[in-house]
């Protein structure tokens, strides 16, 4: 029994999508020297220092400092978690200061921009480095091409959809089922607009429409924006039949033992969690151009264009010691997080993943209808 949602404006907000989460191809085959020469591509107060004193690694940054920068304002996301702890294993193996400094999207990419290349400055973030330019809240100016793309980092698969456990839904497959079985019914997806969760509602969406056609598609609905506890109260509410978010935000809510109106399922991960059950979009069928949509929020270093050389290849030696440390492998696991492996994290690897994953969301974000269609 679905209630009619309450419909929110569904404009796209640029601010909103500097604050919410998240690759043209580019060539792989440049070793990292030379990806640094050829170039891939405002301050604000240090949030919160990453505790990671200089270790007796070797680096021409041993004994400096060195500034991390986020494209997010929070000390308690994923954004800073993963910053915060590939910090303090680089500052050990490299031998700097490090510091992490929560600044926001606009401000970190911005540092990229005037930032001098001698590795002292380096961005950490996720896909909303270059989705921001593909959803126009930042300018082109801020394009991988004006930057350098430095090592990948990890992986957070966790974000999801979640509905009420009363609903017995398992998986995205259900939910579809459910509007088969009710041609009156229509469900409601609470999203942010420019965010992981936007193109992955959307992923699912043109699915559906390509695989059920448009008259079960037609009627998933959109609604746009909150915080993750203002989703959450719209599902208790029973405003909204599915919000979307962070495993670790709903896996409380999904124990035995939870009042039955808070109790929830999650389903439809961006990719595959260890330790946790629930299938993934791709696992479940999802799939976008013929391919199974696995969506996990990548992070990776980022440096200014002109980035020294011969710092950027300490970086990629360190953060390739970093993780197969088994030590750095246990902590991302505790997180729910993914390490990579080392030949993942190489400079041409992460360069030529990340334009491709911008590449598919550019065409993702081409096929997207409107959120102003999607919340009608």
């Amino acid at each position: 029994m679905k209630k009619t949602m309450k419909r929110l404006a569904a404009t796209v907000i640029a601010a909103a999508m500097a604050v919410s989460l998240a690759g043209c191809g580019g060539g792989g085959s440049q070793t990292a020297a030379t990806t640094a020469a050829a170039g891939n591509g405002g301050g604000g107060e240090a949030a919160a220092d990453a505790g990671a004193s200089a270790g007796g690694g070797e680096s021409s940054l041993k004994g400096q400092n060195v500034r991390v920068v986020i494209g997010s304002t929070s000390t308690s996301g994923d954004s800073y978690m993963i910053a915060d702890l590939v910090t303090r294993y680089l500052s050990k193996e490299m031998g700097f200061n490090g510091k992490v400094d929560a600044i926001g999207n606009a401000a970190a990419l911005d540092e990229m921009q005037n930032s001098k290349g001698d590795g002292k400055t380096v961005m950490m973030f996720h896909d909303m480095t270059f989705l921001s330019v593909l959803f126009g809240s930042v300018d082109e100016a801020y394009a991988l091409e004006n930057m350098t793309v430095g090592p990948r980092i990890g992986q957070n698969p966790g974000a999801c959809f979640g509905a009420a456990a009363e609903d017995n839904w398992n998986n995205l497959s259900d939910v579809v089922k459910y509007l088969q079985d009710n041609p009156d019914a229509t469900v409601s997806c609470n999203i942010e607009s420019g965010a992981t969760s936007h193109l992955a509602f959307v992923a699912w969406y043109l699915y559906v429409k390509e695989t059920y056609g448009e008259e079960v598609s037609g009627r998933i609905k959109a609604i746009v924006g909150g915080t993750t506890a203002e989703k959450l109260q719209r599902l208790w509410d029973r405003n909204a039949d599915i919000i979307y978010g962070d495993t670790s935000a709903f896996e409380q809510y999904t124990k035995d033992g939870v009042e039955a109106q808070l109790k929830m399922t999650m389903f439809g991960s961006c990719g595959e969690v260890e330790g946790i059950e629930i299938d993934s979009m791709a696992k479940d069928g999802v799939t976008f151009e013929g391919e199974p949509f696995d969506f996990a929020k990548d992070f990776c270093m980022y440096f200014p264009k002109d980035m020294d050389a011969n710092v950027l290849a300490e970086y990629e030696a360190a953060m390739k010691a970093v993780t197969e440390n088994p030590d750095f492998q246990a902590d991302m696991a505790k997180l729910y997080y993914n390490a990579l492996s080392a030949d993942e994290v190489g400079v041409d690897a992460s360069r030529e993943f990340i334009y491709n994953k911008r590449e598919m969301c550019t065409s993702l974000i081409n096929q997207a209808p409107s959120l102003d269609e999607l919340t009608q």
